[in-house]
């Protein structure tokens, strides 16, 4: 079995350093009872997983079974996973962090896991120049456990000394997130069941002026196992259940021995 931590937002492959040796895996077994504990979403530090990421694609992501086995000619493989929090730049910025994930776009999300759920504690650029650094004074639980059918939380974090692209930025994070049963989810080449569906909506908005951007993700979690798919809206979606992923990311199963 292998293993990989949920992301609020993330695309592209992890350029932080991996940690040698090579990790010992937690171990964990599904038990497939309908619900994600903390212990059944164990945090890897130095391990990756592969996955098929795909832009700008048409995606159906309601009902009871999900398909997503779909192979494109333009698919690349990109690799993901946790690093220990500790020789960034940023590190001693985040008192409270324990690990590092890949956000894409140069940028590196903060968090710490504990028996009530995964927080982000905010973002950083992977570089010092440009700069961005994002740090909530209290962090955002992305993934409240256990994981449940009809679970639903929101948060609004504060931003009151931000950094974005060398610009200060001072405003608000609002994530709300819900939770649905999937009864299925297909791949390619495999297929994962039951799963827990989480759709997340941020929306950051400036503490005066415009403009508010807002984001949807849908993320497809299974038991010892973590995000198994991940679909990303265009800026600004209007629709929670979108049906054109600007960016979609399925498990690459044997890309990674």
């Amino acid at each position: 079995m292998r293993y990989l931590v949920i992301l609020l937002a993330a695309c592209g492959v992890n350029q932080t350093p991996q940690p040698m040796p090579v990790p010992t895996l937690p171990s964990c077994t599904p038990n497939r009872d309908g619900m994600i504990t903390a212990d059944e979403l164990p945090i890897a530090l130095g391990a990756q997983l592969d996955y098929y990421a795909s832009t700008n694609v048409a995606v159906a992501l309601t009902g009871k079974v999900i398909d997503l086995s779909a192979e494109r000619a333009s698919d690349t493989v990109v690799a993901l996973g946790p690093v220990a929090l500790g020789a960034q730049w940023y590190a001693a910025m985040f008192p409270a962090g324990q690990f590092v994930v890949d956000a894409g776009s140069g940028l590196d999300g903060i968090y710490h896991q504990d028996g009530q759920a995964l927080w982000l504690d905010g973002t950083a650029s992977q570089a010092m120049s440009p700069k961005t650094l994002v740090r909530y004074p209290d962090p955002i639980a992305v993934v409240r456990f256990p994981v449940v059918d009809g679970a639903a939380y929101s948060t609004t974090a504060q931003i009151p000394d931000g950094v974005i692209s060398d610009l200060p930025f001072i405003g608000t994070d609002k994530v709300d997130i819900d939770v649905t049963a999937v009864d299925r989810l297909d791949v390619p080449y495999v297929e994962f069941s039951p799963v827990m569906r989480l759709r997340t909506h941020v929306v950051r908005a400036p503490s005066t002026g415009t403009p508010t951007v807002g984001k949807r993700t849908t993320i497809l979690l299974f038991e010892c196992f973590g995000e198994v798919a991940r679909a990303e809206s265009k800026q600004d979606e209007p629709t929670a259940d979108f049906t054109t992923a600007a960016y979609l990311r399925r498990f690459a199963l044997g890309e990674t021995p």
